[in-house]
C-alpha cells in the first residue's frame, strides 16, 4: 500500500517539511530512475532481500536494513529474488536541505540501523495520523516526519560499498556470485567453474580490473556483512556470526576484523549499540 499527500499552495509556506509519500508493506517492483525522482525517500526492508545500485556501486539490502535516496539522485533497486517488502517515507520541503545537513544525512546509500523499533514506531504513527480527518493532519504528519528524521540520525551508520561496475561481464559475474554466496565456502575453482574460465586467467583479470585479489575482495564483502549483523543481531554470538559470514573459525574472523577496523567484533558492536 502506498499513499500520497497533496498540499495546498498556502501550505508550502506554513509547512516547510512535507510528507508526500507513505508506503506500508509494499511489495517492491524493480525501479530504474536514471534521473532520480523529485522527492527524498527513506526505504526500510521488512522482508526479503534487494539490491540497490547508486553511482555504479551495489549494496545488498537485507531485512531490518534501510536505504536513503535523496532528491534527484539517479538510482536503481530491485529484489534479488522473491518478495521484497518495504516501508517507505517520502518527503520534501524548503527546510529539507538544511535539516539533512544538520542531521549529517549527507548522501544517498545503504545504512546500518541500530534501532529498528524506533523507525517502525514512527512509521506506525505516520500511518495512524494519515487515517485521521483532522484539518491539521498535514501539520501533524510534518511534525512526526521531523521526529523520525531527528531520531533516525542517531541510529544510522552509512555503509561504504566496495562493489563497482568494472566494465567486464566476467568480473561482474564473479562479484555478484561472491555477494550472493559469501556465507558459503567459495574456492577459486568454484569461481572458475561458474565463469567457465581457468583459475589463473580469473586471478589475473580480476586483479587487473579491481586492483585487488579475489581473496581480498571476498574478505571485504564478508566483513561488510559482519558489520551489519553485529549491529542488527545483538544477540547473535560472534561464533555464529562468523559462520554466517563464511568464516569457519571465529578466532580467525576476530583477527581479520581487528586488523581491518581496529576494533574487535564485540567492541564494534558495543560502540554502535550504546
Amino acid at each position: 500500500m502506498i499513499k500520497s499527500f497533496q498540499y495546498k499552495k498556502k501550505e508550502y509556506d506554513t509547512i516547510p517539511l512535507q510528507l508526500v509519500l507513505l508506503g506500508h508493506n509494499h511489495d517492491q517492483e524493480p525501479v530504474y530512475r536514471m534521473h532520480g525522482i523529485n522527492i527524498n525517500q527513506i526505504l526500510y526492508c521488512k522482508e526479503g532481500q534487494g539490491e540497490l545500485i547508486l553511482d555504479n556501486r551495489k549494496y545488498i539490502i537485507d531485512k531490518g536494513q534501510c536505504f536513503i535516496i535523496l532528491k534527484n539522485t539517479p538510482h536503481e533497486y530491485h529484489s534479488t529474488g522473491g518478495k521484497w517488502i518495504l516501508d517507505i517515507v517520502g518527503f520534501n520541503g524548503s527546510i529539507v536541505p538544511l535539516l539533512l545537513r544538520a542531521l549529517k544525512i549527507s548522501s544517498s546509500g545503504a545504512y546500518l540501523l541500530s534501532n529498528r523499533e524506533l523507525l517502525e514506531a514512527h512509521h506506525q504513527k505516520l500511518l495512524e495520523i494519515s487515517e485521521q480527518n483532522s484539518p491539521h493532519k498535514h501539520m501533524l504528519l510534518s511534525q512526526e516526519t521531523y521526529a523520525l528524521l531527528t531520531d533516525l540520525t542517531y541510529s544510522l551508520t552509512h555503509i561504504v560499498s566496495d562493489s563497482a561496475d568494472y566494465g567486464n561481464p566476467i568480473i561482474t559475474h564473479v562479484i555478484e556470485y561472491m555477494e550472493s554466496h559469501y556465507s558459503e565456502d567459495i574456492s577459486l575453482d568454484t569461481l572458475a567453474q561458474v565463469t567457465s574460465r581457468t583459475p589463473e586467467y580469473l586471478c589475473n583479470i580480476f586483479k587487473e580490473h579491481t586492483g585487488l585479489t579475489i581473496v581480498k575482495y571476498l574478505n571485504g564483502i564478508r566483513l561488510l556483512h559482519a558489520k551489519i549483523l553485529l549491529v542488527q543481531e545483538p544477540s547473535m554470538s560472534v561464533n555464529e556470526l562468523a559462520k554466517n559470514c563464511g568464516y569457519s573459525s571465529a578466532s580467525y574472523f576476530g583477527k581479520v576484523f581487528l586488523k581491518q577496523y581496529g576494533l574487535t567484533p564485540n567492541q564494534y558492536r558495543m560502540s554502535h549499540l550504546m
